[in-house]
């Protein structure tokens, strides 16, 4: 249909050719994928997206613009009025930054008199010059202790509330159809939670990672949801498992003399052939590693330029998400989750949502 050039950060990763969607996977192949960890991709889960040029879209990117040119979340938020109150209230004290390099700020909500530690937070995406991606998350309690926290009664206020502040968030949870295809993977009734609005921008975009913590088989997040809602945006997304595979199968390229320009960029720092060579006679040291923050000694490699990702996609990992398009990401813990890396697929900024999924 199109070719799609992937740049991110200032890294040219190659370009990928958008090709049709061809029928529609059965249901027993996608639970399998579920089951296995492996992405899950939904094609026109939405029926369609934001209409470019409607009051929809206008709505969508208000927040972005808010950022953008000085009136901030605060004013963005008090300029929602009724759509928040009551029962919900903005807090006048602006709780502290937990990552000033890239955070724009964050303001504490409370709901009626028994919650008090809700939040909304902005913030870039990185801080690329040329980057102009912005998100903002709804969460509660202590940033980074409580993310995965599995407090039911904040975990169903944030539901609420993010279904107030974010543009298309309701039209998500009213979506009968995709929460039955959901509910039918997971094989449990799903709450929509810890919402993140994303407006990824030319050059922006995430580097590989995954979305699962360190809890309890009860408790824990099943996965997340992604609806790209405007725009565009091209995922690499695989198995823990599969990424892996994948790394082994890169080294021995590397090995075997065939990408000799890359020896510099990734052997210069923290990994050289020796500790690879260790990770890589050992399952579960390789796995741990792709897990750790930003895939510890591995991100060089996994993140580097089009060799790898030319890999992946060649591979069958590669897709462009339309407007109305979902991925799922199934989690099963740290050692069986999805990994995924996600680049700008358009001209302009993009709007989706991310959604977890827990046990309702």
């Amino acid at each position: 249909h199109r070719r799609v050039t992937l740049r991110r950060r200032g890294a040219w990763h190659g370009n990928l050719a958008v090709l049709g969607v061809e029928g529609v996977a059965r249901p027993e192949a996608l639970a399998g994928r579920w089951r296995a960890c492996r992405p899950v991709v939904l094609p026109g889960a939405l029926g369609r997206g934001i209409e470019p040029g409607s009051a929809e879209e206008s709505l969508a990117f208000a927040p972005y613009r808010a950022l953008r040119r000085g009136a901030g979340l605060a004013g963005w938020l008090e300029g929602l009025g009724d759509e928040l109150d009551p029962p919900f209230r903005l807090l006048p004290d602006a709780p502290e930054l937990a990552d000033p390099e890239r955070d724009l700020a964050r303001v504490g909500v409370a709901w009626g008199e028994e919650v008090d530690d809700l939040w909304i937070k902005a913030a870039r995406l990185s801080t690329h010059p040329a980057d102009e991606s912005a998100r903002v998350r709804v969460a509660f309690g202590r940033e980074g202790d409580d993310d995965a926290s599995p407090d039911r009664l904040r975990l169903r206020l944030v539901h609420e509330l993010a279904e107030r502040v974010l543009p298309g968030c309701a039209r998500v949870h009213a979506a009968d159809e995709l929460r039955g295809q959901l509910e039918g993977l997971a094989g449990v009734p799903l709450l929509f939670t810890q919402h993140i609005a994303y407006w990824n921008a030319p050059e922006g975009g995430a580097l590989f990672h995954h979305d699962a913590f360190d809890e309890a088989e009860d408790e824990r997040q099943l996965g997340v949801l992604y609806v790209q809602l405007a725009g565009c945006t091209a995922w690499l997304a695989l198995s823990i498992g599969d990424l892996a595979g994948r790394v082994r199968e890169f080294a021995e390229n590397l090995d075997g003399g065939d990408f000799p320009w890359i020896e510099e960029a990734v052997f210069a720092d923290r990994l050289s052939w020796n500790n690879l060579g260790r990770l890589l006679r050992r399952d579960d040291r390789l796995v741990r590693e792709l897990g750790l923050p930003g895939c510890g000694r591995l991100a060089q490699l996994v993140n580097q330029g089009p060799e790898f990702t030319g890999l992946l996609a060649d591979a069958g990992h590669a897709w462009v998400l339309e407007p109305g398009d979902a991925i799922v990401l199934p989690n099963a813990g740290l050692r069986r989750t999805a990994m995924h890396s996600v680049f700008c697929a358009s001209d302009a900024p993009t709007y989706g949502l991310s959604i977890a999924l827990r046990r309702r």
